[in-house]
């Protein structure tokens, strides 16, 4: 079959295409080249396209180059590695710094001069924040998702224009869930009616904030950690100079944080109008019934993640027997148990988001100029940088769950409420480890793989958690959370794993 005209064919394709994977390639890249079968079968001898592709794949051992050639990986400089490591950490921290203040400032001894709403919103208010949390988060997943698409392609016209039908259905959702919350609440007297009504009204504007958040994030890169951290700084002078009490502070924190994103909203909105939009003329949106069909999978995600992490004390607060005023009261214990549990995973998060990045940039840029003889070395080179982050994980786990210990042993607390907060620490570091996989996931466009799991482990953690709960205690609950995050880590760990074993396949598979 061989002679000078294929010979040269041969040259030109393993020169300009050196890393061709299969016969099926060179196949492609021959019709591309405009040879028919007719031309194929007159010019070289051959049958049709794809005996030509054999050949010219058995050939490749002429060229030995490419199985070797490979870019050489620059070290990163230490202060570039150090940038790197400060941008994808302090991207998770900054969202922590309120929760740590808050809770700090929980523990501390401050003297309440000025009391102007009834202790009772309290425990309504943690259970409104948390059902905000879930409600909304399905929301802000379609608003960054699809923000982030359009803000990639540089137009942060269309990335404003499609935020805005999603922000309209998060509100109308969230007004209809929060009336329903409130007949429900008059139906069941679950508490005087003002209270009922106040803590809707909070619900609805909470989870407004929420996706006000995702929209001004997009548009205004440190917009979102400033404010967090500005009515964080409030909250301190409201809560320890003006002396007012922690549900007027953060009643009053809350209030700046929905009046500074409006306006950040509304000025955008105005300075959007008056660009000329980047083509000459807007482009029209995609129908409104095919946006929701593509984003509900990340709206199931959105609620799934958030949905898991509150799962338990939502059963705290339902699985008691009682008026409903008597069960928020009782499950109080749990709740601060909780929180300083919930800390540990809020500091792990940022190391998690760090790790992931690491390993996926380095997984797109080897299989970019992989060869099919390193493909296997590169599955083991992964696997070996996987285990590697699960173990820095654990390490960081060991030194938070250090001062947890050296926490408890300052704060006066019951022998029982410490027990319940290291058994949530390690369910939490399960559900981190989880999160790990899932952000590699992610990046591979595994989001159906992830969500069944995820859902699922919502419902194991919440239907143990209120089983187990409601036969021995309010703080059985937690074992939900530890049975699920089980499950979590490991059914991803699986799926990750069986990702990495066929590493260039799921980098072509995500379309990198």
């Amino acid at each position: 079959m061989t002679n000078h005209s294929l010979q040269n064919l041969i040259n030109s394709i393993y020169t300009n295409y050196p890393n061709v994977c299969d016969p099926w390639e060179i196949v492609a890249i021959v019709e591309a080249l405009g040879y028919t079968d007719k031309t194929i079968e007159t010019e070289f001898g051959c049958r049709d396209a794809l005996v030509l592709g054999q050949f010219i794949y058995a050939q490749r051992d002429q060229f030995p180059f490419i199985e070797t050639a490979r870019p050489i990986e620059k070290n990163l400089e230490l202060i570039d590695e150090v940038k790197i490591f400060i941008s994808q950490f302090s991207h998770s921290f900054v969202y922590t710094i309120p929760f740590i203040i808050l809770l700090v400032l929980n523990y501390l001894p401050v003297e309440t001069k000025v009391d102007l709403l009834p202790p009772g919103l309290n425990s309504l208010f943690g259970f409104v924040t948390m059902a905000s949390l879930i409600t909304s988060s399905g929301f802000v997943q379609m608003i960054s998702r699809r923000g982030l698409f359009y803000m990639g392609l540089k137009d942060p016209i269309q990335a404003n224009r499609i935020c805005i039908p999603i922000l309209l259905m998060g509100l109308f959702t969230t007004i209809l869930l929060g009336s329903i919350g409130i007949v429900f609440g008059f139906y069941q007297g679950l508490a005087a009616d003002g209270y009922i009504i106040i803590a809707g009204i909070y619900y609805v504007v909470l989870s407004t904030i929420w996706m006000l958040f995702a929209i001004v994030g997009l548009q205004y890169q440190f917009a979102a950690p400033a404010i967090l951290i500005g009515i964080t700084c409030c909250f301190f002078i409201f809560r320890v100079f003006i002396k007012l009490s922690a549900l007027e502070s953060q009643v009053a924190m809350i209030s700046i944080a929905f009046i500074l994103l409006l306006i950040l909203s509304i000025s955008n909105r105005v300075k959007h109008r008056s660009i000329k939009p980047k083509f000459g003329k807007l482009v029209a949106l995609p129908h409104l019934s095919v946006l929701v069909y593509l984003l509900v999978p990340y709206f199931l995600y959105g609620i799934a993640y958030f949905g898991f992490i509150f799962a338990d004390r939502l059963v705290a607060n339902t699985a008691t027997g009682g008026h409903y005023s008597y069960r928020l009261q009782h499950s109080l214990g749990y709740q601060d148990s909780m929180d300083l549990a919930l800390l540990n995973l809020l500091l792990i998060v940022p190391l998690v988001e760090y790790c992931s990045y690491k390993l996926i940039t380095y997984w797109y840029k080897q299989a970019q100029s992989m060869t099919v003889a390193e493909a296997d070395s590169l599955s083991w080179i992964l696997q070996r940088k996987y285990w590697s982050s699960i173990k820095r994980i654990l390490l960081y786990f060991g030194l938070l769950i250090s001062f947890t210990f050296l926490l408890l042993s300052v704060l006066q607390r019951s022998q029982g409420d410490n027990i319940l907060t290291i058994f949530a620490c390690v369910g939490y570091l399960l559900f981190a480890i989880g999160l790990f996989n899932t952000v590699i996931l992610l990046s591979l466009d595994r989001l159906q793989d992830i969500l069944s799991i995820l859902a699922t482990a919502m419902s194991i953690d919440f239907v143990t958690g209120y089983l187990l709960s409601s036969l021995f205690g309010v703080y059985f609950a937690v074992v939900g959370l530890i049975v699920g995050a089980i499950f979590f880590a490991a059914n991803s760990t699986k799926q990750t794993l069986k990702a990495i074993d066929r590493a260039e396949y799921c980098y072509f598979y995500s379309g990198w």
